[in-house]
């Protein structure tokens, strides 16, 4: 009886060990303003983006903002402190980190000026389709102007995710 104890003590212990070591790695999120769920929620063909960190904070100066009227993304180009932030990609912006807030978050997610330095966070990506780095979509801009997406373009995004949706069921 003895041995029996023994030998569940030991697997035990094993057990404890092996799940503690597997989530060592494991920590709280960079930022209080991760966001939980699917981190690419809301973002038109969100296949062309391969997640390399689900939540990740950039710091940088602000070089261009631009409103694309396609999709109702802000594109903003950040010139980062941290150049492992990018890829040789990145050369064909200007090396600059592409930032994109989708519009469903343009109500709560500041859109900054050219020459602001901000701090960033959001999921950061690979877009395979420009082959660039990036952070898509922005959860948080440390600082900017609060510019909702209108109701056409509001409309515009969901009838493209809709689109985006009836093409996975296709497949």
């Amino acid at each position: 009886m003895r041995r029996l104890e023994l030998a569940l003590f030991v697997l035990v212990a094993v057990l404890a060990a092996a799940l503690l070591l597997s989530r060592r790695g494991e920590g709280p999120p960079p930022s209080p303003y991760c966001r939980s769920g699917p981190p690419l929620a809301g973002v038109y063909h969100p296949s062309r983006l391969h997640v390399r960190r689900r939540c990740a904070v950039a710091t940088g100066v602000v070089t261009k903002v631009k409103f694309e009227e396609f999709d109702g993304d802000v594109h903003i180009d950040l010139r980062v402190d941290d150049r492992r932030l990018l890829s040789d990609g990145n050369d064909r912006v200007g090396g600059a980190l592409v930032v994109e807030i989708v519009p469903q978050d343009r109500s709560t997610v500041p859109i900054p000026q050219p020459g602001t330095r901000v701090t960033v966070v959001g999921p950061w990506v690979d877009d395979t389709a420009h082959g660039w780095r990036e952070i898509h979509p922005a959860w948080w801009i440390s600082s900017g102007r609060l510019l909702p997406a209108s109701p056409r373009e509001l409309g515009r995004v969901d009838s493209l995710l809709r689109d985006t949706s009836s093409d996975k069921e296709d497949r």
